[in-house]
């Protein structure tokens, strides 16, 4: 899945991405190996993702930056 980095705090290493073709934004949580793919999230940074459920909904995870074709 494609997105875009809406909001991160660094201090709480969690932020939210917003899938391209809508719907709600996604929280992520951003550990060490995620950190070391993705880098330092900004705002507007183009990422791809999965998604996974989470008791408390959907929760992206694989962060990594550029979009990626989809079919």
């Amino acid at each position: 899945m494609n997105g875009e980095i809406v909001w991160y705090s660094a201090q709480k290493h969690y932020g939210f991405v917003a899938p391209l073709e809508g719907g709600g934004d996604i929280v992520f949580h951003l550990d060490a190996a995620a950190h070391a793919a993705l880098g330092e999230p900004v705002c507007g940074m183009a990422v791809h993702f999965m998604v996974a459920q989470s008791p408390s909904g959907p929760v992206a995870h694989r962060l990594e930056p550029g979009h990626i074709p989809e079919d």
